[in-house]
């Protein structure tokens, strides 16, 4: 579970951080924000389940963000720690559902006891969701699997599936004899599966049917349902055939426009020229694709520029690949996309053809490794650049650490190891390490664990304390300097954690060593 900690005072949400065993409490992650604005955008990113929150914060205050968790997270369980005995901010937070309201300065049981209480809440609501989901969601849906699978299987070109289809049509009060194809292409599905949804695509999929269910409710009968990767197929039955695309075109703008405004989705979108039953069914999706794959990845008037060659970069791509090169590979990758963007308007077909030829280097690359390697392709339906440019080059880095020059990786992590020991005194997080040394943040934490047998965090505060130790072994600056120059602007933070680290707060032991 991930935990927010929102206060406008550093050493607020440090002591917050000492003070609770985490682990204890399944926390694995835990983020921080300095005001309600900051925290937002969190919130967004990460979907944390507990938000340990203060009131009283520039930007955006506790009682502005608690009615947005209330209205737009209904689910995070929050924690107020907050300097002021208030009314309007204990109202504000009974009307955020939150757990407790603890007065600062607290005390660490009060914040056991209170992430405890917020723990179990947690683990009620997924437990209770996942029966929901066992019981009620998962046995309605199963007819409609099946129909979305027979389906599927006819637009693939299996008119064996055609009398499954009819029947499972009327079913469900869609009329065999006059339907309409429609696709929709989700292009941050993904991504959205991924950061909003925890990966749990059941759940991805319901929320997208149900404000479907809801904005088509005043058109037809109709069916949603994912053919391929982030390709959605919307079957619609018309009773009349004249004037109805623009009908649906209306409610298909409307459902897209609440995807949109609710989860930020963003979607293109193709639909059939024409009404047929079902055995006109595979002409309808080449017509509606044909109109999909016209959409523009990159808007606006094309310039006289010559179209950019992707083979062109193979060559130097491989020798990257030879040398263990990461940044070599950003390089040239990063580059063709730029090109991409000077050259102006793009459609998705076109960027498909791309993406052919990127999967056919790729497949080269890995038969000259003589590697096994699954999972390499990049889908024809990515409809973005920046994570059409991002996914190739993780596709690359990828054979770097699985088939490349191992050297790179331990040089790499050796190169990190010496930054931050230059520079411990700096606030730096990891993300930022992950960018300035091209690797993703979860492999420099497993790998510099795995190297080091301590995490990148745990490293940082050694260094820090040991340079402090030796500051008050052998100068007489005082305490404040010395947490400035070691990286902490907080005297009081600083003395709590070299406390905790060596037993004495760091006057004491000043005198203990100079004394002796």
């Amino acid at each position: 579970m991930r935990v927010l900690i929102v206060d406008d005072e550093e050493h607020v949400r440090e002591g917050i951080e000492l003070a609770v065993d985490w682990e204890q409490h399944g926390i694995d992650e835990r983020l921080q924000a300095e005001n309600g604005s900051q925290a937002l955008e969190l919130i967004r990113e990460y979907k944390p389940e507990i938000v340990f929150c203060d009131m009283s914060m520039p930007e955006m205050n506790g009682i502005q963000l608690l009615d947005l968790i209330r209205r737009g997270f209904p689910d995070i369980q929050v924690i107020v720690v907050s300097g002021y005995d208030d009314f309007i901010y204990t109202q504000a937070t009974i009307r955020a559902k939150g757990v407790d309201y603890i007065l600062k300065p607290f005390k660490k049981r009060d914040l056991e006891q209170a992430l405890l209480q917020a723990v179990d809440l947690c683990k009620q609501r997924v437990n209770s969701q996942q029966a929901s989901r066992d019981t009620g969601f998962l046995v309605q849906q199963a007819d409609y699997v099946v129909m979305e699978q027979k389906m599927s299987q006819l637009l693939k070109g299996d008119d064996t599936s055609i009398a499954d289809v009819e029947n499972y049509c009327r079913n469900f009060g869609l009329s065999p004899d006059c339907v309409r194809i429609s696709l929709i292409l989700m292009r941050n599905g993904s991504r959205l599966l991924k950061q909003r949804y925890d990966g749990d695509s059941s759940l991805f999929s319901f929320a997208v049917k149900n404000m479907a269910q809801e904005t088509l409710a005043g058109y037809e009968s109709h069916l949603l349902f994912c053919f391929e990767e982030e390709l959605w197929v919307l079957v619609t039955a018309e009773a009349s055939v004249s004037g109805v695309r623009n009908s649906l075109n209306f409610y298909i703008n409307k459902m897209t426009a609440a995807w949109s405004s609710t989860i930020g989705l963003e979607t293109f979108t193709g639909v059939s020229q024409y009404v047929s039953n079902l055995l006109g069914i595979q002409q309808q999706y080449s017509s509606a694709r044909a109109e999909l794959i016209q959409s523009p990845v990159i808007a606006g008037e094309r310039s006289d520029l010559d179209k950019p060659s992707l083979s062109d970069r193979e060559l130097q791509l491989n020798i990257a690949l030879e040398n263990g090169d990461k940044l070599r590979v950003e390089e040239l990758i990063r580059g063709f996309t730029a090109e991409l963007g000077q050259y102006g308007h793009l459609s998705l077909a076109e960027l498909q053809r791309y993406t052919k030829e990127a999967n056919y280097m790729l497949e080269r690359a890995i038969l000259q490794m003589n590697k096994d390697m699954e999972g390499m392709s990049l889908s024809p339906w990515i409809s973005c650049i920046k994570e059409w440019e991002s996914r190739w080059i993780q596709q690359w880095w990828r054979l770097i650490e699985e088939g490349g020059n191992s050297g790179y990786e331990g040089r790499s992590i050796q190169l990190i190891h010496d930054y931050i020991e230059q520079h411990f005194h700096e606030n730096f997080s990891l993300n930022e390490l992950a960018e300035k040394f091209h690797f993703s943040p979860q492999y420099i934490a497993r790998r510099f664990k795995e190297k080091y047998n301590m995490t990148i965090i745990t490293y940082q505060m050694e260094l820090r304390m040991q340079k402090a130790k030796s500051l008050l072994e052998y100068t007489d600056l005082p305490v404040v300097k010395i947490s400035e120059m070691i990286g902490y602007q907080d005297e009081s933070y600083f003395s709590k954690v070299f406390r905790k680290q060596h037993g004495l707060p760091p006057l004491k032991y000043r005198k203990r060593v100079q004394g002796s």
